[in-house]
């Protein structure tokens, strides 16, 4: 008899156990919800940056409450951000906009911390190329073709999203015939949707919004082009002292690089956003973030 009231008696510890573990949630289990980029300045949000960019210390400054963090992959970011590791991921609105368009899981939200200038890197040894460079990007601000390719690569919406095969293929732009010189070009292969590469039946190419920037620019240099796939750092170092002619690699123009390299115009309108969950995002303007 007194074995199995002390069966019974355990049974009942486990039951109660199981009850008080069912309800009693932590505040960190909570999903902390932001209608806005203004919400996560907050210490119940874990904001992330991406290391050494312009967007970094924009953020540092604007968000001062959050909490902070730093990575240098993007996507060790995105991975970080979908398993609820970060609250949000701050960067370039060309890049985020992408990954909400392409991912259920993401939603950027409404508004922005600021501006960034995405700009051609050219070797302060060929300054010569300046000219012409902001000759071609004025000619595609004007004509259109930046909207198109925008929306091609960045923003896609309805039919385009629906079709990623048709939306993400490169379009064909003819190589220059007579080539009157080569430039040696870095690019980073790792920033969808600038430029990434893709893998087919047939073999694997370089595609993406600075891809087909490059292919352009080169028909309208009548040049042909040596490709380097670098990281940003030794990228920096390899422009400033020659050895690269020009960087076309989604590239933050800063007060910092400009001490060393040229830049040129600006060749997309990009924004400092934050993507997030999609369970993060609230629609009620109005809702307050709880504090801890």
């Amino acid at each position: 008899m007194k074995k199995l009231i002390s069966i019974a008696s355990i049974l009942v510890c486990v039951l109660l156990g199981l009850v008080r573990t069912s309800c009693d949630v932590s505040p960190q289990e909570i999903e902390p919800k932001a209608s806005k980029i203004e919400d996560l300045n907050s210490p119940d949000f874990n904001v992330c940056m991406a290391l050494g960019a312009a967007s970094m210390s924009t953020c540092e400054e604007k968000l001062p409450k959050a909490r902070h963090g730093y990575f240098i992959s993007h996507h060790t970011a995105y991975e970080a951000l979908r398993r609820k590791k970060i609250d949000a991921y701050v960067f370039d609105s060309h890049t985020l906009d992408y990954m909400a368009a392409i991912s259920s899981d993401f939603a950027v939200l409404p508004g922005s911390l600021g501006s960034v200038e995405i700009a051609i890197g050219v070797s302060p040894a060929r300054r010569e190329l300046l000219e012409p460079i902001n000759a071609f990007i004025d000619h595609y601000h004007e004509s259109g073709l930046y909207t198109e390719m925008y929306n091609r690569w960045i923003k896609m919406h309805g039919a385009e999203q629906a079709d990623m095969e048709l939306s993400q293929k490169m379009p064909q732009i003819e190589a220059p015939a007579a080539p009157k010189r080569k430039l040696v070009v870095g690019i980073c292969s790792q920033l969808e949707p600038m430029c990434y590469r893709k893998v087919s039946e047939t073999g694997s190419e370089l595609i993406g919004f600075d891809m087909e920037l490059l292919r352009r620019l080169a028909l309208h240099l009548n040049v042909r082009y040596e490709l380097r796939d670098l990281d940003y750092a030794t990228m920096m170092q390899m422009l400033a002292k020659g050895e690269l002619d020009i960087v076309v690699a989604g590239l933050n123009r800063t007060a910092e690089r400009e001490a060393s390299i040229l830049f040129s115009k600006n060749y997309i309108n990009a924004r400092i956003v934050a993507l997030v969950r999609t369970t993060t995002k609230s629609d009620k303007p109005e809702y307050v973030v709880p504090q801890q």
